[in-house]
């Protein structure tokens, strides 16, 4: 892995500056890869893009903001701005207010959030924690994944695979045997294995593969 500059932001509502950092190169050795889609690789981190500004709550999208500057990684207490915040991801709270705000400006950015959200929530079962908090937690999860599905394009086969995810984590197995039994690309006939596999289990949650 080989970092790249830190850029330097300034937050649009309160202006409290933050930075968020790149990547030159970055591999895959020892990722780990899940069947909701999410790949944990230590040498090629994700970098947020929708993120808040821990002054002010304000949450928006960092690749609609022009950065004001930037330094070396691992420079920035020799930087114009020792005292920015490290711009991070953001909680499933913030997810579902992002949605509320109106800050998915098309489908493609409601996609992106609805599959944060649902990320986060496998993020607990990855970490070997309760999935729900209580019962409004587990509602707004099945609405979360519902919505989700809605806007997944059949027509592509990677989105018609997270649906049938989606379905098996809502105990939808009929319907999560019923997409993946209709794929008949050879590549992906591990794939198929192992989810045909958790349905059989009655396992409705993320597998690491």
């Amino acid at each position: 892995m080989l970092p790249g500059p830190n850029y330097v932001y300034k937050c649009p509502n309160c202006g409290n500056f933050l930075t968020n950092r790149s990547l030159l190169s970055g591999n895959t050795f020892g990722a780990r890869r899940y069947s909701d889609g999410k790949v944990i690789a230590p040498m090629f981190p994700a970098i947020p893009d929708l993120t808040k500004c821990k002054k002010c709550n304000t949450i928006f999208w960092l690749s609609r903001l022009k950065e004001i500057g930037t330094y070396d990684c691992g420079k920035k207490q020799k930087s114009a701005w020792p005292d920015a915040d490290d711009a991070g991801f953001l909680g499933i709270d913030d997810y579902f207010r992002a949605i509320d705000s109106g800050i998915a400006e098309n489908k493609d950015m409601e996609l992106f959030i609805r599959r944060s959200i649902w990320w986060t929530y496998n993020d607990r079962h990855r970490d070997g924690k309760k999935m729900f908090v209580d019962e409004n937690d587990e509602k707004r999860w099945k609405e979360n994944c519902e919505k989700l599905i809605s806007l997944l394009d059949q027509s592509e086969l990677d989105l018609r695979i997270m649906t049938a995810e989606l379905k098996r984590n809502l105990g939808d197995f009929k319907g999560c045997l019923d997409i993946i039994t209709s794929i008949d690309d050879e590549n992906y006939y591990w794939l198929k294995t192992k989810i045909i596999n958790e349905c059989e289990q009655i396992n409705r949650w993320v597998i690491c593969f």
